[in-house]
Order: C-alpha cells, then sequence, then structure tokens
C-alpha cells in the first residue's frame, strides 16, 4: 500500500507552515510599517506597500502594485462568478432547484441562467448590506456574513473527522488517508479545528467598536447567515422528497 494512500502527504504539512509563516511575517511587517490604529481593514496591505515604498523612495512601485492587484481581482472575480454559478447549476441538474437552473447557454456554453439570478441575488444582498451602514460597516457586515457561511461546513467536516475514526474499515480501506497518532490524533486535530472555526465564528458575530447602530449590524449578521442555511436546507429537503417520491412511482 502506498504510503501517500496512508498518510496525508508532506506537501499539507510544508504548505501549513507556509502559509502559517507568510500570514505572520507579514502581519508583522505591516505593523512596524504602520501603527496599528492606522491600519485600514479593507486596505492594509496597500496601506504597507505605499508606505514602505515611499520609505524606499520608490512610490511608483505602490502605484505599479494597485495595478497589478487589479488586473488580477478582476480575473479572479470572473473565475469565482463562474466557478460558483455551477453550483446552483448542477443543482438544477439533480432537481434539488428548478430545471431552469440547469440550462446552457447554446452560444458560449456555459449556465447564464444561473449566472444571471446569482448576480441579482447578489445586488440584493449588496443593496440591504448598505440599509442605515456607513460603507465600512456594510463592508464588514460582508465579510463577517461570508466569514460565518463558508465556516459553517468546516464544523461538519471537522466532527465527521472523529466519527470516521470509528469507522470498522478505516485501517483496511485503500482509499483512507490517515491522520497520525490512531484515534487520539484524530481527536486532537478534530477538536482543534472545530473549537478554532467555532471561536472564528462566534467573534465574526461581534460587531467592531466603530459601528453606530449595532442591534441592526448583529440583525444584518444572524439573517444573513440563517437565512442562506435555512434555504439550502429546504432545497434539500425539497430535492430529496421529489427524489424519493419519483423512485417509488417508478
Amino acid at each position: 500500500m502506498s504510503p501517500v494512500a496512508r498518510f496525508p502527504p508532506r506537501a499539507i504539512y510544508a504548505s501549513g507552515a507556509l502559509i502559517a509563516v507568510i500570514y505572520v511575517v507579514a502581519t508583522v511587517a505591516l505593523l512596524m510599517l504602520l501603527p496599528a490604529a492606522a491600519v485600514d481593514e479593507r486596505n492594509g496591505v496597500f496601506q504597507g506597500i505605499t508606505h514602505g515604498s515611499a520609505i524606499l523612495g520608490i512610490a511608483w512601485f505602490g502605484i505599479a502594485a494597485a495595478l497589478l492587484v487589479t488586473v488580477g481581482n478582476a480575473g479572479g472575480v470572473g473565475a469565482t462568478v463562474a466557478g460558483v454559478a455551477r453550483i446552483p447549476f448542477v443543482a438544477g441538474i439533480d432537481h434539488y432547484l428548478p430545471s431552469f437552473f440547469g440550462k446552457i447557454h447554446p452560444r458560449w456554453k456555459t449556465p447564464h441562467l444561473s449566472i444571471l439570478i446569482q448576480a441579482a441575488i447578489s445586488a440584493l444582498i449588496l443593496a440591504l448590506a448598505q440599509i442605515k451602514a456607513k460603507p465600512e460597516e456594510a463592508y464588514r457586515s460582508l465579510v463577517d456574513i461570508a466569514t460565518i457561511l463558508y465556516f459553517v461546513p468546516f464544523l461538519y467536516m471537522y466532527a465527521a473527522v472523529i466519527r470516521l475514526a470509528y469507522r470498522e474499515d478505516r485501517n483496511s480501506s485503500r482509499q483512507a488517508v490517515l491522520i497520525p497518532g490512531g484515534r487520539i490524533g484524530v481527536w486532537t486535530a478534530g477538536v482543534l479545528g472545530f473549537v478554532i472555526t467555532l471561536g472564528s465564528i462566534i467573534l465574526s458575530m461581534i460587531p467592531p467598536g466603530s459601528v453606530a447602530n449595532k442591534p441592526l449590524f448583529e440583525l444584518k449578521i444572524v439573517g444573513g447567515t440563517v437565512i442562506p442555511v435555512a434555504v439550502g436546507l429546504l432545497l434539500y429537503w425539497r430535492g430529496a422528497r421529489n427524489k424519493k417520491l419519483a423512485a417509488q412511482n417508478v
């Protein structure tokens, strides 16, 4: 049996260590250039680049970096939008969403209806986020909502890791990638991941001190997370029920 099939590849450990080092070093470098109170959470990186390039006498470097990041983000947004639109597209094919989500444009071969509906929903969310809020507050609420929704599946994943450790075929399956340390290692990794993720979710629900209307901010956070999760569960239940009924009628 191949060692790669039994234990996580060394690349996972190397990438995890490099990611941690990069974030820590970048944060320390930014705080050495600027005081913490002056760092803007929306564009702190550009603040550091601009300030550092000005000190070195190459102020043009900040402009060049901004242009490159703008082009990169434009491409990233295009790829992200096209990629995310595939989710409702596949859900439409599997009948968890109305079938028109699964239609393909006859010329461009893209899920155009899925993309357009996604754009309309995104525009509505952006408009709701700015109700009685400054741009900074709207931005922070959207980031917090996205963080919570992104992390919720990880709670299931880390809990599933612990549950899967008790499968009878854990040690015999050729497809299993085992966490070192046996069940103790699994519990350690699973609990740490779960607690850290849960802590991040809780911290994301705390409004920053600069928010003027904290109850409204919290309402946006709760509504922006509970409603999408509830809609997803409802659609899944509806699709599963329809598939079950269709199987019974065959």
